[in-house]
């Protein structure tokens, strides 16, 4: 068993051979369309947070504080959040779409930064709870998986979104992090626009973009969203669909060579996105015209 795959921890039987896990610095995602499993007791040196949409039927068993063993059942959408070192054990009872989260205490620090407390090993335990928004989250999330592999500026924005919401609602230090809002403000926002509009071309990340605004990367994903009212990077999918669309309409450019100047990696991606937002291949749009 790879040990730094945290979601085979007590998993019976194997995973789907359909599954993604897809892992980046400081936290990593599985999904799947979960069939009938058992997750036996286990912990990890890590925030887990789960997210099952319906029509799942969970029964799960953990430790509070005290030591003193939690049942719990339910079905339909749900969350479980489950800190650092905390046992536990989750029947899978039918399948359904399943995503886990997994958030290392140097990412919670980053999101953190401003709070005075080391805020992943104050998150309470809670499994099988509902949570609408972690729901929506974790649905958007599973949408870009069906296209291929989450890009970097994605994971990080629902990643950094995530930590955010957990603290504020699963903490029993509520007011430690920061609450902004308000948004980015005209004058960041411009400049943000006006960054991703010049630099379409490159692989964008989160980080980059934060610079530009002059806040912290975690900040920046949750007023980005306040702003323009989608995560960074669909909004930058967005930007490069409808370049693209320019480009077809006013230029003699091969596709690939539009594709490279659009920030896509290759034409395949190039045509899957197109055909995902404008619903027809490049090619078939470029013929029609």
């Amino acid at each position: 068993m790879d040990s730094s795959k945290h979601f085979l921890r007590g998993l019976y039987p194997s995973p789907p051979p359909d599954h993604v896990w897809q892992e980046w610095i400081g936290y990593s995602i599985y999904s799947a369309d979960q069939p009938r499993s058992t997750w036996r007791k286990h912990s990890h040196d890590c925030t887990q947070l789960t997210i099952a949409l319906d029509p799942a039927y969970v029964r799960a068993e953990w430790q509070d504080s005290p030591g003193q063993p939690i049942k719990r059942e339910l079905n339909g959408d749900m969350i479980w959040v489950v800190p650092p070192g905390i046992t536990h054990s989750v029947f899978f009872n039918r399948r359904a779409s399943l995503i886990h989260l997994y958030l290392s205490d140097p990412f919670f620090e980053k999101v953190t930064q401003n709070a005075v407390i080391d805020v992943s090993s104050k998150l309470t335990p809670s499994l099988l709870v509902r949570d609408p928004f972690l729901v929506e989250l974790a649905k958007d999330l599973s949408e870009e998986l069906r296209f291929g592999p989450l890009s970097e500026l994605f994971s990080q924005s629902v990643a950094a979104i995530a930590v955010s919401h957990l603290i504020r609602r699963y903490s029993n230090k509520p007011n430690a992090l920061p609450i902004y809002r308000g948004g980015l403000g005209p004058a960041r926002e411009k400049r943000v626009r006006q960054y991703i509009r010049e630099h379409l071309d490159t692989q964008l990340s989160l980080e980059e973009l934060a610079g530009i605004a002059d806040i912290s990367p975690n900040h920046f994903a949750s007023l980005f969203r306040q702003t323009i009212g989608t995560t960074p990077h669909k909004f930058v999918v967005r930007q490069r669909v409808e370049r693209a669309r320019h480009l077809l309409e006013h230029s003699s450019l091969p596709l690939i060579d539009i594709a490279m100047r659009c920030g896509f990696q290759d034409q395949s991606q190039f045509t899957t996105t197109f055909r995902r937002y404008l619903g027809t291949t490049p090619g078939r749009y470029k013929r029609e015209l």
